[in-house]
């Protein structure tokens, strides 16, 4: 489906500047409450550089939660304990270290970045997956290590004591997702910097679905509903925002391939 992210002709800019080649990916672990009550209590980081598909500079630190437990299930996630926090810095002091990149990575950057507010470019790895690797059966970073797959081998000095949901382990896990997902996507750009626009730009849209997680078409592939139930998502009130964007998409890419709308099923 080389339509959610399409390849662009390649021409030479008249002139020519540094790209940013740079990406700083980052994790946060939390004491898993909602929002409101919620609390940093993990990060991790390490540093891409696109250019060369190198993985550097981990940095980890854990954040004094300030009052707020540890929910139970959490735990069993992630398992930080109370006793490992003891004498952790403030979130704030914890944060200032993390801050110092123009372009930031997350699996989930909406989660991360509305916990961390850190300013500058952000980029979605679970979103920008599902545009380079659609058809696989699940698009969490845990089973896009084993899908796509990711091959850690190469990063294992980097994950040496750790273990996945633990923020420095996810971050090297997303970096190596990041660094195959441009793999994929960047030869459809003009070039780096045009990679890291229009993945800026996917990154801040509702998610394009590769299928859909509920009601009578669920599972089936989007190039296979039928244009009437795509119409119908985009009317309803209340509609999850990745299927409207998604059916949206699809309808619009169909009347400009001139396609044949497809049947209704009975």
């Amino acid at each position: 489906m080389t339509d959610h992210f399409p390849a662009v002709p390649k021409t030479l800019p008249l002139f020519a500047e540094a790209p940013q080649t740079l990406v700083r990916v980052i994790d946060t672990e939390t004491a898993g409450h909602r929002l409101e009550e919620d609390a940093v209590i993990e990060i991790g980081s390490v540093d891409l550089d696109l250019a060369t598909g190198d993985i550097a500079n981990p940095m980890q630190s854990f954040c004094d939660p300030g009052g707020v437990t540890i929910n139970p299930q959490a735990r069993k996630v992630h398992r930080i304990s109370d006793a490992m926090l003891a004498g952790a810095p403030s979130f704030m002091e914890a944060a200032a270290r993390f801050r110092s990149a123009p372009v930031f990575a997350a699996q989930r950057a909406e989660f991360d970045r509305s916990r961390l507010r850190f300013s500058g470019r952000w980029l979605c790895t679970h979103k920008l997956a599902l545009r380079a690797f659609p058809n696989l059966r699940a698009h969490g970073l845990q089973s896009l290590v084993k899908y796509v797959p990711l091959d850690l081998s190469p990063v294992e000095p980097l994950l040496a004591g750790l273990a996945p949901h633990r923020a420095l382990y996810d971050a090297v896990a997303t970096a190596v997702l990041l660094r195959a997902i441009a793999g994929v996507l960047m030869p459809r750009c003009h070039d780096l910097a045009d990679f890291l626009d229009r993945a800026e730009r996917a990154s801040s849209e509702p998610a394009l679905l590769a299928k859909l997680r509920f009601g009578r078409h669920k599972g089936v592939p989007i190039e296979q509903v039928p244009d009437d139930y795509l119409d119908w998502l985009t009317k309803e009130p209340g509609m999850d925002a990745d299927a409207v964007f998604t059916a949206k998409h699809h309808l619009k890419t169909r009347k400009i391939r001139g396609a044949r709308p497809l049947p209704a099923r009975t």
